[in-house]
């Protein structure tokens, strides 16, 4: 399937995540990586449906490229969403076959989905056939009792059908009883053989492998064994380790990256959000940053006030000197 995006776009990207992966945060990332691969947090098809489209996919041009990710298993439903991805300038769109959330698996979406691979193949063939942009699938390798490289090799197998023809591996099975999404994200033990054998199962196959990586060198490792690597909350809690990606992973000459300069010119941003944003959307990406620091907790304590107030001057100051501290 050739839908503009390539593998080569696929190298390192940078994972959804649920009130993380925000249109402000992926502006900051922007900022410090100019070739990462940037995705929404996952959004229900259904609310795509009746919500408000134009607030849900907002992002700024110099976002791109962005993928969309949804959550769904209506056919109708997600090729409306495919179809929304594609009038937004999105680059690509990701079914979420990988969330253990028992809100989202109650309205069957997510790692439940594991469990009905010709669904989902119906799913995605379907947004393949209503969009031109490229759609991709994100799963784990498994999910409750289903556990075996056996299994997880069928859905691959089974989706790949459809013509998908990118998977984006969470290198954990999901338990959809017992678990809530925090734990399924480190309780379940890491198998990365199992994402490496996929791949040489079905080397035509783009494979990414996620989960349980901390730093850069770690994932140009992965390379040689699969075609990309998505990294989450390290980045989360750190978005300068981005600072390399380009020159690691593309082979872009990049400038050194003025920490103080980026968050500057990341609030002349917020200057000029404020008045269509939430203060704290729009500072939530700095704020895992500060975590730790002599004066956190005090900033912390007086955000809320100087958001309230819009001191934007006042803000700008307060973070760069608990940087600089």
């Amino acid at each position: 399937m050739d839908k503009k995006l390539t593998p080569e776009n696929y190298k390192f990207s940078v994972a959804p995540m649920m009130g993380v992966t925000t249109s402000s945060a992926r502006y900051l990332y922007r900022l410090i990586s100019k070739r990462a691969l940037l995705w929404s947090e996952m959004i229900a098809a259904q609310a795509l449906h009746k919500g408000d489209v134009k607030k849900l996919l907002f992002k700024d041009d110099i976002e791109n490229p962005v993928i969309l990710q949804v959550g769904g298993s209506d056919v109708d439903l997600l090729k409306n969403s495919a179809m929304l991805a594609e009038e937004y300038k999105y680059d690509g769109i990701n079914l979420n076959v990988g969330c253990p959330s028992k809100k989202v698996s109650q309205g069957n979406m997510g790692a439940c989905l594991m469990k009905e691979s010709n669904l989902v193949k119906e799913c995605v063939a379907a947004m393949i056939q209503e969009t031109s942009i490229h759609v991709s699938v994100k799963c784990r390798i498994g999910v409750d009792e289903f556990e075996s490289y056996t299994f997880f090799k069928d859905f691959v197998s089974t989706v790949a059908e459809s013509g998908c023809d990118t998977f984006i591996v969470h290198a954990r099975k999901a338990f959809l009883r017992g678990l809530d999404p925090k734990k399924n994200r480190t309780i379940p033990p890491l198998n990365y053989d199992f994402v490496h054998q996929i791949k040489k199962d079905f080397p035509k196959l783009n494979i990414v492998i996620n989960g349980g990586f901390l730093n850069l060198q770690e994932c140009r490792e992965q390379l040689t064994k699969v075609d990309g690597v998505m990294v989450g909350r390290a980045i989360q809690s750190n978005p300068f380790l981005l600072t390399d990606v380009d020159e690691l992973f593309y082979g872009v000459a990049s400038s050194k990256i003025d920490r103080l300069a980026i968050v500057q010119e990341y609030f002349d941003y917020i200057h000029n959000s404020f008045d269509h944003t939430s203060g704290y959307k729009l500072l939530s990406p700095l704020l895992a940053m500060c975590f730790g620091l002599p004066g956190s907790k005090k900033f912390k304590q007086d955000l809320n006030e100087l958001i309230r107030s819009r001191d934007i001057v006042r803000l700008k100051e307060t973070y760069i000197n608990l940087l600089a501290a």
